[in-house]
């Protein structure tokens, strides 16, 4: 077995143990592991907390420039215009309802 001087992850020394041969995906997990262990658990809860108070922020401020009012109103004059079909759909409705009503 080829025996190597290397730091042991479980105890943080070293030690005289058989080296492990790993692939590429297990070193690639072991590497990132060992990245989010080194960032402190709190920046997490920052973060969040920061993100937190800038979402309400943004919210406030389209809630005070009646951003929401525009929207529906916005949103509103789209249904009803999408209510209706298209003007050539309302013509080709019109022969179709003439050419039945004088075959009867």
């Amino acid at each position: 077995k080829d025996l190597a001087l290397h730091s042991s992850p479980t105890l943080g020394r070293m030690s005289w143990e058989p080296r492990q041969s790993l692939t590429s995906s297990e070193f690639r997990k072991q590497a990132n592991r060992r990245a989010l262990e080194r960032i402190p658990k709190d920046l997490y809860w920052k973060v969040a907390g920061i993100s937190f108070v800038v979402g309400a922020c943004m919210e406030l401020f389209m809630i005070k420039t009646g951003f929401y009012e525009k929207v529906t109103a916005i949103e509103a004059e789209r249904r009803e215009a999408l209510s209706e079909p298209p003007a050539w759909v309302q013509e080709l409705q019109k022969q179709h309802k003439a050419a039945t009503e004088r075959k009867k």
